[in-house]
């Protein structure tokens, strides 16, 4: 698959408004193979060129037609050749590195492999070895400290409710732990998307407008319960991940609620 092709099939695909997800299923493919045609990482076959040439209403020529030279596309054949061979699941009387119940059930690049048997599934790197899996402390230890936090939350919910009877009102600490650990996983990811501000918005909304009102009227003390103009801090949702992102993607930064990177191209 030539660059100009791959670009080509890019151009007929938005002109006709298909995602890579719509395309790949009315071809009955993955979202994956989609990409890699329109990267110039795979070819269509046979079949899939003729399904593309009639979705898009035009001929075989047209879809392929190249104004590369011949010695250029069999350079990017064996190129992608290359690249792919190792994905090619070898017989399994050929694989010393495989146990006799084991089954490959996935190939990637450079021979990395996943496999299954009666004892579980098993991942394994290029050189054969058995992937190990890191055990991310950091992740381990903010979510050690929000169950803690909703710990206290709850201990401190119900000293509040017993004593000062404001089952009613001191709900809204239950807020604060997610609101502390969505601060500790934009520093783990160092992206500020990963900030939980729809809490906060919620958890300043019924603090000012609700919490504090009633709290201070049981001891006398006037306080407005501010419903308006308090929901403006709403909009602070929107405002914030949309300018974040905005921020992350000038950066290069991999937005949290991405699927994978190939979703950009259906942008």
């Amino acid at each position: 698959m030539t660059i100009e092709i791959a670009d080509r099939l890019v151009k007929l695909r938005k002109k006709y408004g298909y995602s890579q997800e719509e395309l790949a299923d009315k071809l009955g493919l993955s979202r994956q193979a989609v990409s890699k045609w329109e990267r110039a990482e795979a070819s269509p076959d046979t079949d899939n060129l003729i399904c593309l040439a009639k979705l898009y209403g035009v001929s075989l020529d047209e879809l392929l037609a190249t104004e590369e030279d011949i010695d250029t596309i069999i350079e990017e054949q064996i190129k992608n050749n290359k690249e792919e061979a190792p994905a090619q699941e070898q017989p399994k009387e050929e694989r010393t590195d495989i146990k006799d119940d084991e089954r490959v059930i996935f190939v990637g690049k450079g021979g990395k492999k996943v496999t299954i048997n009666d004892d579980g599934v098993t991942c394994y790197n290029a050189d054969g070895t058995v992937k190990k899996h890191n055990f991310d402390v950091k992740s381990a230890v903010i979510g050690a400290v929000e169950a803690t936090l909703f710990t206290l939350a709850a201990i401190a919910y119900i000293l509040l409710g017993v004593l000062l009877g404001w089952w009613h009102i001191a709900w809204i600490i239950f807020f604060i732990p997610e609101i502390i650990c969505s601060i500790a996983r934009c520093f783990k990811a160092k992206n500020a998307n990963y900030f939980n501000m729809a809490f906060l918005a919620v958890f300043t909304f019924f603090l000012v407008s609700f919490f504090l009102p009633v709290a201070l009227g049981s001891y006398g003390i006037t306080m407005p319960m501010y419903w308006h103009p308090m929901w403006v801090v709403f909009l602070a949702i929107p405002m914030y991940h949309t300018t974040v992102g905005a921020i992350n993607k000038a950066m290069g930064k991999e937005d949290p609620h991405d699927k994978d990177d190939d979703d950009k191209d259906d942008d």
